[in-house]
């Protein structure tokens, strides 16, 4: 049994304090106005070690992201994480390809397995020389679409993603296989769901396929709509929770549920100090946290019901 992960590990659990606990996200969601939210999130350790202007929820949501990938990239050892790391890459690739594109300024994810300028400059580039094989494809695809597609894009980095995500997993050991295997069949089921309910021909559900997922052939039953997903996950573990999407019309309460089991997943191992469970729910629990923060935020600047935040509140497991 390798010890490689014993000290990152160890570090991990000192961490641990750090994370938000049921009673701060209460507090949070007690909030009325932004500028209580914004000091809860302060006292609750956002931003700390860095002075953030009063009210600039963007620059506090930045730094914490910003932050969370540092944390990636630091205990990334001998490449068990860069299953995790590459999805700010491809998200960059996405924003400075549409940005390439529109002429609008690109969003920018944080830093992954690469710098977001060392993207951008291939994007710009004649050739597909030098740039790296993971990302040559994507790249020639997308620059040599005759019609401009966002869905298209996006398919395309997230096709390119994925394979490279499932040549990297074993890395990060058997956890991190069947992590990204349910994650990907949650994403199809997800966007079947999506596609049906909008009457989208098939070859739309295709094109953002992504494969590696145990739903392999979603594209032979879609054709036949949502009862055809309700027998196809009959004995799965998406069973229950599909029929109750159908049944509902509440895709919002299926991706949650599913997000809470994904995380769920490491959480149950994050003891294992042998392996990267501890790191990547550390990670993923950092994640979440500000997901919800934006959205708790979001729903007090718009007056939503506090009901409403909390359908679309994400577990945080500390």
């Amino acid at each position: 049994m390798s010890d490689k992960f014993v000290y990152q590990n160890a570090r991990v659990k000192c961490m641990e304090a750090s994370l938000f606990t049921a009673q701060s996200v209460a507090r949070l969601l007690e909030c009325t106005k932004a500028e209580q939210a914004f000091r809860a999130l302060l006292d609750m350790g956002f931003g700390a070690g860095t002075s953030v202007k009063e009210g600039d929820f963007d620059a506090l949501f930045a730094y914490e992201e910003e932050k969370a990938a540092a944390f990636l990239r630091e205990f990334n050892v001998d490449g068990a994480l860069n299953a995790f790391l590459a999805q700010y890459d491809f998200l960059n690739l996405k924003s400075l390809y549409k940005s390439m594109i529109t002429g609008k300024e690109a969003v920018i994810a944080p830093d992954g397995l690469y710098e977001a300028g060392e993207i951008k400059g291939w994007l710009e580039q004649e050739t597909a020389r030098d740039i790296p094989p993971t990302f040559a494809d994507a790249v020639t695809e997308l620059k040599a679409m005759s019609v401009v597609s966002p869905h298209k894009a996006d398919a395309i980095a997230d096709k390119a993603l994925y394979k490279f995500v499932f040549a990297s997993v074993k890395k990060g050991g058997k956890p991190m296989r069947e992590y990204f295997e349910r994650k990907v069949d949650v994403m199809n089921i997800g966007s079947y769901l999506r596609c049906a309910g909008f009457g989208l021909p098939k070859s739309y559900f295709e094109e953002g396929f992504i494969e590696g997922g145990a739903l392999a052939d979603l594209p032979l039953i879609y054709e036949s709509g949502a009862e055809a997903l309700k027998e196809r996950c009959k004995g799965s573990v998406y069973a229950q929770s599909v029929v109750k999407a159908v049944e509902e019309g509440n895709l919002v309460a299926f991706e949650t549920e599913w997000d809470n089991a994904l995380l769920k997943m490491w959480k149950d191992n994050k003891n294992d100090l042998f392996g990267v469970a501890p790191i990547v729910s550390f990670y993923l629990t950092e994640v979440t946290q500000i997901r919800v923060a934006k959205l708790a935020v979001a729903g007090i600047k718009n007056g939503v019901e506090q009901g409403q935040i909390k359908e679309r509140m994400r577990e945080i497991y500390a």
